[in-house]
């Protein structure tokens, strides 16, 4: 019995096992399709990793969410990873000898089992009201090494875009006012770490009220699923923008969701007010901005942006508002939009690789230099704005490196003395953000 169980083994596990097979090269790491920026992209499943810090993060994050699934055409698939926090305290031992339990690791699916877990009941509940694949799973670990495990995650389930939380999480109060509070600088450096290696495209909310989300008690399984009535994608160009645009175009798709698409033109914009960002590294990049020190190809951005504008108006015609605007001061332009009360979420691009309009900010004191100029601006309190903003990062390889930047004017004596201080090696990373 012995002999004939050992030669039925092998044939019997390749049969059901064939590593041959392979597993298909994982290629969607960003919404935005290689062959051409706008479509192409529908009628493929969406795998998006949503992370939340507690349950004051559900219901901004199933309202947009509910607000970007396709109705009919797309289906989407969404993963959960509720990230808690690894302390000395007993309690959280606890956890992890919970999580551990049967040689499991610290990524513990929470499916097939009954959790006490609000997080988890809240988009359980939802997937089965919104017919969604929802797929919650519980990340414990220290916050200098919480980006591993988001990653890894992202990298395993092959999702194509991440959400992460704020570190500044919106609360309502009696007055209707949200006050944002910050939930811990350490969170804010897990999600730096996150745009920096993260394997796909990468979107930050800051949650001013999502929704009527304002930091409420997690939904329950009857609560009504609402969406954002009024989104604006800002537009200025570039990677970054293209890939918040193509977010716009899902989020349209919605009946419940208006969408405008205000796309910022310089309408002085001529060779001589064109600007050079040089790297400087030895600038503190908690207070300045940074952007990507890769060499590109200035007319073919211009193009892409075309492309990517044209084929949105056309297959988004009667769907989406296409607005351009001239603006002479950029930050009090998208403040007044962040102001208006007419948008409920604004989308805009990190802006990795900028425009000339926005890398005129780059010298810009930074609050928040993660989150690019725009969505600094717009994240920054104290400047009015009532909506909640997502900016999105796509992913590129080409944009991996980033660093502080010099503004040096193309055309004035004074820029060209500027760059005579920059030191050879950054001179051989310099771009160019002129027209």
């Amino acid at each position: 019995m012995a002999i004939f169980t050992t030669f039925m083994t092998t044939p019997s596990v390749m049969a059901i096992y064939k590593p041959a097979r392979g597993v298909s090269p994982y290629t969607r790491r960003k919404l935005q399709p290689e062959s051409s920026p706008i479509s192409g992209s529908k009628n493929k499943e969406l795998r998006l990793l949503a992370c939340v810090h507690g349950p004051g993060n559900v219901p901004s994050l199933i309202n947009l969410i509910e607000s970007t699934r396709s109705t009919k055409k797309s289906p989407l698939k969404l993963y959960i990873m509720h990230l808690v926090e690894l302390t000395e305290r007993s309690s959280s031992i606890v956890m992890v000898q919970r999580v551990r339990k049967n040689g499991l690791p610290l990524i513990n699916r929470l499916r097939n089992r009954k959790s006490h877990d609000r997080v988890a009941v809240a988009f359980e509940a939802y997937g089965q009201l919104g017919r969604v694949k929802v797929r919650p799973m519980t990340a414990i670990s220290a916050l200098p090494t919480m980006h591993e495990d988001v990653c890894h995650v992202a990298e395993e389930k092959r999702v194509t875009m991440m959400i992460l939380p704020f570190h500044k999480q919106g609360r309502r109060g009696e007055d209707g006012v949200v006050a944002m509070e910050n939930v811990g600088h350490g969170w804010r450096m897990v999600n730096q770490r996150v745009l920096k290696y993260a394997p796909c495209s990468v979107a930050v909310l800051v949650d001013r009220g999502l929704g009527g989300g304002g930091g409420q008690e997690t939904p329950g399984p009857t609560s009504a699923i609402s969406v954002a009535q009024g989104v604006c994608v800002v537009f200025f160009g570039g990677p970054d923008d293209r890939e918040a645009l193509e977010f716009g175009g899902r989020m349209a798709e919605h009946p419940g969701v208006t969408v405008t698409v205000v796309r910022f033109v310089d309408a002085k914009e001529t060779e001589k007010n064109g600007v050079i960002l040089m790297p400087t590294p030895e600038k503190c990049t908690e207070k300045n901005y940074s952007f990507s020190t890769a060499v590109m190809d200035r007319e073919r951005e211009k193009e892409l942006d075309e492309i990517a504008v044209t084929e949105f108006r056309k297959r988004w015609d009667g769907l989406a508002t296409y607005v351009e605007k001239e603006a002479s001061n950029i930050v009090e332009s998208v403040l007044a939009i962040g102001r208006s009360e007419e948008y409920e979420l604004i989308v805009v691009g990190k802006g990795r690789f900028p425009s000339t309009m926005v890398a005129e900010l780059a010298e810009h004191t930074a609050e928040h230099a993660e989150l690019g100029p725009i969505g600094d601006i717009l994240a920054s309190s104290g400047h009015g704005v009532v909506s909640s903003v997502l900016v999105i990062q796509q992913h590129d390889v080409e944009h991996a490196n980033e660093a502080p930047v010099s503004k040096v004017f193309v055309g004035n004596t004074n820029g060209s003395s500027s760059s005579s201080h920059a030191s050879p090696a950054a001179n051989s990373s310099t771009f160019s953000s002129s027209v």
